[in-house]
């Protein structure tokens, strides 16, 4: 990918979903916070796990749409 490439809000979330498990499997040691944040993330029937946090992260992503990304 490139950095002005473009992908949806679902793909971006479940990407930001796959680099937090994979950063966390990384550090090889017991995370129960990012544990408890991954479990969250997790799509169920269509929709994450967690009503809250898609919210979130479309609020999140409208902040960068309206803010500009800033730099890679």
């Amino acid at each position: 990918m490139q950095a002005n490439d473009t992908i949806t809000l679902i793909e971006a979330y479940e990407a930001m979903r796959i680099f937090v498990e994979t950063v966390w499997r990384r550090m090889d040691k017991p995370q129960e916070e990012v544990a408890f944040l991954l479990a969250g993330l997790k799509w169920a029937d269509g929709s994450p796990v967690d009503p809250a946090m898609w919210q979130s992260w479309l609020a999140s992503a409208q902040s960068v749409r309206e803010e500009g990304a800033g730099s890679p």
